[in-house]
């Protein structure tokens, strides 16, 4: 068994060696000597030998050098001793350095702490030198300022003294200096000066104040050039003596109080002087009769133009542009109220907005912000009364409607420069004039509504006075429906546009209800009237659309009546026999009494179809008072007529075809009505 183990593992050794040989025969296969000399034929074991006899002589050769070169090498030994000493040298110097340099870092470091901390008591010591400085000069009181507070004339010299008699009094309400030996000593003379300077200020504010009292005395140049001057005057009492800053206060309150209501009164009563009313109660749209033969009498002009608003709107072009009274009364001007409160509202607002930022700067915020209700109370008061005693006189509800929109622009004028005070003036004003205008609202449609109140028994076809002052008046209205007043004049507009309906349809057109020509001839001339003064004032809305279609109602009626006294015969052959002739046929129609009546139909509208036109064109000339709306109506008439002639001819070809019938030559055609048409057209 023994044996067998050894042969295994001998076997397992020689295969090592096997593999051994087969990777070193691999590798000198990959190399380029072996391979050179393999592909020569070379004895491998003499070439082995080559190598190494090679290898041999290079050693001897190496020996050989290096014995030749041992001077040089013992030379390079000493040297590299000698510097390897040099370095040792260095290193102990740069050790010594370093030690210097940590000993000069912790000395630089104690000299930094030294420099900080003598900063900080050197910011101290200046702190405290400052803060004593302050307090020795504000503890001492000296002589020069004593004299000057109490004696020195009050001018623009003595504000530096009460700026330094100020930061004294200042310094003594600090609750540190109160605790101090100096404050003791000096409290009772800063106490005196500041009850002496206050006086004398307040005294001064007062004189300056009262002067604004002179008349002629141009307030704001005083109050820009001297009051503001002086205004640090106010604040020291305001801060050391508000019981005086009160007194200053209400005294120029007062003044100023005083002297706007006399200027704006002035104003108003010379202003007054030149007005002109505009309208009076009897100057309605209806009339307030028991009759109405005298609608159409002479009388019916009277209040001619007090329904226009006419040049009355340019106030609001130059509404910002205040009148003066002295040149008005001199020119002899005439004035309209709108045109007088346009001329206040904007004085007001320029005042308010100038009086405003004075007293901002002057007196503070505190002191402007009850500016308006102390200063222009009055003033309010004295407007309001002279706008109440003209609202409860005037019939001028265009008027009203102008003062309205007048109010509303200065309202929102205060709003845009952003100055408060007036909102709740202009209020009140605006819901004054709205009372009063629902008022004569209601005045002239009650007008209207007893208009014709009983009815007449005849009626003429041509335009009414009512309706032409009603067409000026909802004009006017409607030129002026913009803004803050849009949606009350819609309402009032609506209103009066049914009353004006009920009056013209419900109640007079019922007069004329027995013929129907007259009764369109009257609604067509009424409705023109207002259609026409609608639109040469460039306005339109819900009136001209409901007068639109009351015309072109009634124009289809005037057609059919006037067509109907020439060509009846025809027109009702038309439309007799136009239905039965499409569903039943020619048989339908000749079975029908009406066909009979064809011949003498076809003669008769032969013998007199040119008087017919003739006539008709001087009833249009005659019934309508605008001439383009007649000849528009002729126009439309004639047009007619050529349609039912068209119609007439084609139920006549169908039920003869063929042309035999004995009154053909009777026939007219259509281009020969058409021709006379166009006659009557060049004539005109």
């Amino acid at each position: 068994a023994g044996m067998v183990e050894h042969g295994l593992s001998s076997t397992a050794m020689v295969e090592a060696e096997v593999l051994e040989l087969d990777e070193d025969l691999r590798s000198f296969e990959n190399d380029e000597l072996v391979k050179a000399a393999l592909a020569k034929g070379v004895d491998l074991r003499k070439y082995a030998k080559s190598v190494d006899d090679e290898l041999r002589q290079v050693e001897r050769d190496s020996i050989m050098d290096y014995i030749h070169e041992a001077e040089e090498l013992a030379t390079l030994h000493t040297q590299i001793k000698q510097c390897d000493g040099i370095l040792d040298n260095m290193e102990s110097m740069l050790s010594g350095f370093q030690g210097d340099l940590a000993s000069i870092s912790a000395e630089i470091k104690h000299l930094q702490d030294e420099s900080i901390s003598i900063n900080i008591r050197l910011r101290n010591r200046k702190a405290v030198e400052g803060q004593l400085s302050d307090f020795i000069t504000q503890a001492v009181i000296p002589p020069a300022l004593v004299t000057n507070i109490c004696a020195a004339e009050v001018n623009e010299t003595y504000l530096e003294y009460v700026t330094e008699l100020n930061s004294k009094v200042r310094f003594a309400k600090q609750e540190g200096a109160q605790r101090t030996m100096a404050y003791r000593d000096i409290s009772t003379d800063i106490e005196k000066l500041r009850l002496r300077a206050a006086q004398r200020m307040r005294d001064f504010l007062l004189q300056k104040i009262g002067t604004l009292r002179k008349r002629m005395t141009n307030v704001q140049i005083l109050q820009q050039a001297v009051l503001l001057k002086f205004k640090s005057f106010y604040a020291f009492l305001l801060e050391h003596a508000p019981e005086k800053a009160a007194e200053v206060l209400e005294a120029y309150n007062t003044t100023m109080s005083a002297i706007f209501l006399r200027h704006f009164r002035a104003h108003l009563s010379d202003l007054v002087k030149c007005r002109v009313d505009h309208a009076s109660r009897a100057i309605v749209i209806g009339e307030e009769i028991e009759s109405v033969a005298s609608l159409f009498s002479k009388s019916a002009a009277k209040g001619e133009g007090a329904f226009k608003l006419g040049e009355r709107g340019h106030v609001l072009d130059a509404m910002h542009t205040p009148i003066i009274p002295a040149i008005a009364m001199r020119q002899g001007a005439s004035v309209y109220e709108e045109e007088i409160w346009s001329s206040t509202c904007t004085l007001l607002v320029d005042t308010v907005c100038s009086e405003h930022s004075f007293c901002v700067d002057f007196f503070g915020g505190t002191g402007a912000s009850g500016n308006c209700e102390n200063v222009f109370g009055k003033t309010l008061i004295h407007l309001l009364e002279h706008l109440e005693a003209y609202i409860g006189g005037t019939y001028d509800s265009i008027g009203l409607l102008l003062l309205l929109k007048i109010s509303g622009a200065h309202d929102s004028l205060m709003l845009l420069r952003g100055v408060g005070g007036l909102g709740e003036f202009f209020s009140h004003v605006c819901k004054l004039l709205w009372e009063r205008f629902y008022a004569l609202l209601e005045h002239q449609t009650a007008s209207i509504t007893k208009t014709g109140n009983p009815l007449p028994t005849s009626l003429d076809v041509h335009p009414l006075p009512v309706v032409r002052r009603y067409a000026e008046y909802c004009a006017s209205l409607q030129q002026l429906a913009s803004g803050n007043v849009e949606q009350h004049v819609n309402r009032a507009l609506t209103t009066l546009r049914a009353a004006m309906h009920t009056l013209l349809v419900a109640r007079l057109g019922q007069v004329l209800r027995g013929s129907r020509k007259k009764q369109a001839i009257f609604l067509i001339n009424n409705c023109d009237v207002v259609l026409g003064t609608l639109r040469d004032n460039g306005v339109g809305g819900e009136d001209t659309r409901m007068f639109e279609e009351l015309l072109e109602n009634n124009k289809g009626v005037f057609v059919e009546e006037v067509l109907a006294a020439p060509y009846g015969r025809l027109i009702r052959f038309v439309k007799t026999t136009e239905q039965p002739l499409a569903t039943g046929g020619e048989a339908a129609v000749k079975s029908l009494d009406e066909y009979r009546q064809l011949e003498p139909i076809v003669k008769e509208f032969h013998a007199n179809w040119k008087r017919g036109i003739e006539e008709i064109n001087v009833e249009v000339l005659k019934s309508f008072a605008n001439f383009k709306n007649g000849m528009e109506i002729l126009k439309q008439t004639l047009t007619q007529l050529l349609l039912y002639h068209t119609r007439f001819l084609d139920i006549v070809k169908q039920l003869h075809p063929d042309g035999s019938s004995s009154f053909a030559k009777y026939m007219i055609t259509i281009s020969t009505i058409m021709t006379e048409i166009k006659t009557y057209s060049r004539n005109y």
